[in-house]
C-alpha cells in the first residue's frame, strides 16, 4: 500500500497533549517532548519530519502508539536535552562524552530532512524515504520497517522490535515469534537490550559498514547470551567469507573437514595467554590472520597444542604444518606454500617465558611456527604478549614456481606473504579454526598387510586387536598409557609422514612406573620390521635381532626417558642405553608429544639379502624411515592375541620347570615361560626398574 504523499500531522494531533508526544521506543513507552521538534533549527531534522509529518506510516503498539525501532536510551537522552531546550537551560543540543551508540542513533535521526515539515514533498519523498524508511512499515512503498512489531517479556517488561530486525538472526527471531509467548528467565533484559539493539545497529548501518558489538560490565555473560541466540559471529564477523574458508579447509588435507571458531583477537584480546587458553587441548589448528586490507596469510598446524606445566620453559610439537597466502601475495588468490618436512614444527613458550634464540639468550616470541617462518608475539626488540605483533617471511625458492608472486621480497633469499617491507609487521585481526575430518581415519596397513605384519613376527595364530591410533585418539603421551594399559605382545606400527611404514614387535608391554615423573624399564624380546620404502621390492623385511632380549624404557606422564648423555630425551626408548648399542627407537623424541621419533640401527644389522635405499650417516647409522628423525602421520598399536588353544599351550607350560634356554623353538618356548612368569609376578607385585 502506498499512502498519500500529502499525509500531514492529524495523527500526531490525536497523541499529543501539551506538546508532548506518547512513543513507544523498542517496548519503553515515554512521554516524548516532541513539540520543541518544531522549533526553528530543530523542524529540519529527519524525526521532526518523521514523527509530525509521517505517522501514519509508521508502526503501533497494540494501544495505537506510534512503535520507533530504536534505542530506548537514546530517546531517554534526547527526551532530557529537549526538555532543557524548551525550558531555556540549555540553547543547543549537544553530544559530549554519551558514547557511541547514543552518536549512532543522534546522526540518523538528526540528520537534515530532503523534505520540509510543512512544506510538499514532491521529488524529495524518494529522498527522505531512503534516509527514513527504516522507520516506516515495509507496506508503505519505500518503507523497509517491516510488517509487525514482534516483543517478549523479560525481568518483567516488554522489549519490542520489529520483524525487519530480527530477520537476519534465525534463532533471535524463534524467541521474538515461535517462542514469543513465554517470558525469558535465563538471561536479564539489559543483555535482550543490548543483543537486539545490534541486530538493529546492523538493519540500521550502510552496507558493508562495521557495527561495532555491544559491551557492558558483564562481558562474559553478555558473550554467552549472544552466542545461545545466534548473534555473537555477526558482532565478530570471521576475517574470510565462507567461500574462502571451505577452500582453505580443502587444503589442509582433511577428509570432509568440520571446523568450530576457537579464538578471535577482536573478541578475546591479542594476549598470548587469552589464545592458549582458549585452544590448549584442541587439535588441528587453522590461524588465519588478517595482515592489512590487502594481505591476509594462514597457518594449519596438525597437532594438539598445550602449555608446558612449568610457565618457564617451552615445547616442541613435530607436526604436518602448511603456509597458506590467502589473499594479496598471489595472483591467483589462495596459493599454499609447500615446506621442507624438517621445518614443520611448533614451538609454545610457557606464559612466563618467551622462545629464545638457539644457542643463545635473547627472548624472541612467544609462539613460532613452520621453523620461525611465521612467529606471533615477536617484535624487532624481543617477544611480546601482543599476538598482533608478528614475524614472517619464507625462502623465495619455497615460492610455487606455477603462481604469480605480488607481494615484497624481504632480502635476495627472503620474501613476505604478508605486504610487509621487512620481516615484522603488525597484524589488524587473528583468528584460530578447530579443524577436523567428519570421517574415521584410515587404517595404517590393510586387513591384508595387517595380516601379512602379524604371521612376520611368528605369531601365526595370533589375533591383533588394535589398543591406540594416534589421529583418532591423541598425540599424547598419557593418551597412549591409558589406551595401552597392562597389555603385552604389543605390534607397533609406525607410518612415517614421507611415506616410510615400519614396524616394531615387543613381546612385553608398554607400562609406565607408579610414579609418573620416573621411568619404567623392562626387558624383553624385540623384533623390528621394516614394511615399505626402506629396501628395494615389495614385502615385509625383518631385522634380526643381535640379542634374545633388549631394553624398552617408558616414562610417566611428567617424566622423560634419558640418553646415554643423561639428557631428557623421550617418552619411549626400546633398545640399550649405551654407546655401542646395535640400534634404537625413541618414540616423542625432544618433542612434547609422540609423533617425533628416531629410529636408527649400524649398518652392520641391514638383512645381507636385501638392497637398503636408504642413506647411512657418518657415523654409520641406517634408518627404516625417511631419516633418523621423523615425524609421523599415524601411530597404531596392537596386542596380538594368541588362539584358544595357544593360550592352553602356554598355561600348560607355565607349570612346566625351566631349566635350560634350548636352542630353536624349544628356546622361544622357555623364553615365552620367563616372560610369562614375570608378567604375573610383576602384576602381582607393581614393581618395575626405575630410571631417576
Amino acid at each position: 500500500m502506498q499512502a498519500s504523499s500529502s499525509t500531514s500531522s492529524n495523527h500526531t494531533a490525536d497523541t499529543t497533549s501539551g506538546g508532548v508526544m506518547q512513543l513507544n521506543v523498542s517496548g519503553y513507552v515515554m512521554a516524548f517532548p516532541s513539540a520543541v521538534l518544531l522549533r526553528d533549527g530543530l523542524q529540519d531534522t529527519c524525526l521532526a519530519v518523521l514523527l509530525h509529518r509521517f505517522g501514519d506510516w509508521m508502526h503501533k503498539d497494540a494501544d495505537g502508539t506510534i512503535f520507533i525501532d530504536a534505542d530506548p536510551l537514546y530517546f531517554i537522552w534526547l527526551a532530557e536535552k529537549l526538555t532543557r531546550l524548551k525550558h531555556g537551560w540549555v540553547d543547543e543540543i549537544e553530544i559530549f562524552d554519551e558514547g557511541p551508540h547514543i552518536t549512532f542513533y543522534h546522526d540518523i535521526l538528526f540528520a537534515t530532512s530532503p523534505i520540509d515539515i510543512d512544506g510538499q514533498p514532491g521529488a524529495m519523498l524518494k529522498r527522505f524515504m531512503a534516509m527514513m524508511g527504516a522507520f516506516i512499515k515495509s507496506s508503505i512503498k519505500g518503507g523497509s520497517g517491516g510488517k509487525e512489531v514482534l516483543s517478549v517479556t523479560v525481568d518483567g517488561r516488554t522489549v519490542a522490535t520489529t520483524d525487519a530486525t530480527l530477520a537476519d538472526f534465525d534463532t533471535l527471531n524463534d524467541r521474538f515469534t515461535k517462542y514469543g509467548g513465554a517470558p525469558i528467565v535465563d538471561v536479564s533484559a539489559h543483555h535482550i537490550d543490548l543483543i537486539v539493539d545490534f541486530a538493529r545497529r546492523c538493519r540500521l548501518s550502510p552496507d558493508g559498514a562495521v557495527v561495532p558489538p555491544p559491551t557492558c560490565a558483564d562481558e562474559d555473560e553478555l558473550l554467552r547470551v549472544s552466542d545461545m541466540y545466534g548473534v555473537l559471529e555477526a558482532m565478530y564477523p570471521n576475517i574470510l567469507a565462507n567461500d574462502a574458508v571451505q577452500m582453505l579447509l580443502g587444503m589442509t588435507g582433511k577428509k570432509e573437514p568440520n571446523r568450530t571458531c576457537l579464538y578471535k583477537s577482536a573478541l578475546h584480546g591479542h594476549l598470548y595467554e587469552s589464545l592458549m587458553q582458549r585452544v590448549t587441548g584442541r587439535s588441528g589448528l587453522l590461524f588465519v590472520i588478517k595482515c592489512d586490507e590487502t594481505n591476509t596469510i594462514a597457518a594449519f598446524v596438525d597437532a594438539q597444542l598445550y602449555l608446558p606445566s612449568d610457565p618457564t620453559p617451552e615445547l616442541h610439537f613435530w607436526c604436518p604444518v602448511s603456509l597458506f597466502s590467502v589473499s594479496g601475495a598471489f595472483e591467483e588468490g589462495i596459493t599454499k606454500i609447500e615446506l621442507p618436512q624438517a621445518e614443520q614444527y611448533v614451538v609454545v613458550a610457557g606464559t612466563h617465558r618467551a622462545l629464545k634464540a638457539l644457542f643463545g639468550w635473547t627472548p624472541l616470541g612467544m609462539l613460532s611456527i613452520a621453523g620461525g617462518r611465521l612467529w606471533m608475539g615477536r617484535e624487532l626488540r624481543g617477544s611480546t604478549a601482543d599476538l598482533h605483533r608478528c614475524r614472517q617471511w619464507v625462502e623465495k625458492e619455497e615460492l610455487p614456481a606455477d603462481r604469480k608472486f605480488l607481494a615484497k621480497t624481504i632480502t635476495s633469499e627472503d620474501a613476505s606473504l604478508c605486504g610487509a617491507e621487512d620481516y615484522y609487521f603488525t597484524a589488524e585481526r587473528l583468528e584460530v579454526f578447530q579443524v577436523w575430518s567428519a570421517v574415521p581415519p584410515d587404517p595404517i596397513l590393510s586387513a591384508a598387510g595387517l595380516r601379512a605384519l602379524v604371521d612376520a613376527t611368528g605369531m601365526t595364530h595370533a589375533t591383533p586387536q588394535l589398543l591406540y591410533k594416534a589421529e583418532r585418539d591423541g598425540w599424547e603421551h598419557d593418551a597412549m598409557l591409558k589406551n595401552v594399559g597392562v597389555a603385552t605382545d604389543l605390534l607397533l606400527l609406525l607410518k612415517d609422514l614421507s611415506g616410510p611404514i615400519i614396524a616394531c614387535h615387543i613381546e612385553g608391554g608398554l607400562t609406565p612406573p607408579p610414579n609418573p615423573t620416573r621411568v619404567a624399564k623392562s626387558s624383553c624380546a624385540v623384533s623390528l620390521f621394516s614394511v615399505s620404502c626402506a629396501f628395494e621390492g615389495d614385502g615385509i623385511t625383518k631385522i634380526e635381532p643381535l640379542n634374545d632380549e633388549q631394553s624398552v624404557w617408558v616414562a610417566g606422564t611428567r617424566g622423560a626417558v634419558k640418553n646415554v648423555m643423561c639428557e631428557p630425551a623421550g617418552k619411549v626408548c626400546i633398545g640399550e642405553m649405551i654407546h655401542k648399542a646395535p640400534g634404537r627407537l625413541w618414540l616423542g623424541f625432544a618433542a612434547a608429544d609422540l609423533r617425533r621419533c628416531a629410529q636408527w640401527l649400524l649398518k652392520d644389522c641391514l638383512p645381507a639379502g636385501k638392497n637398503y635405499i636408504g642413506t647411512i650417516d657418518n657415523q654409520s647409522r641406517a634408518s627404516l624411515a625417511s631419516d633418523i628423525r621423523f615425524t609421523l602421520a599415524d601411530l597404531e598399536i596392537y596386542t596380538l592375541q594368541p588362539s584358544a588353544g595357544e593360550c592352553r599351550r602356554l598355561d600348560d607350560d607355565l607349570e612346566q620347570p625351566v631349566t635350560a634356554f634350548e636352542g630353536g623353538r624349544g628356546g622361544r618356548q622357555a623364553r615365552m615361560r620367563v616372560f610369562w612368569r614375570s608378567v604375573r609376578g610383576a602384576l602381582r607385585c607393581g614393581s618395575s626398574c626405575t630410571q631417576d
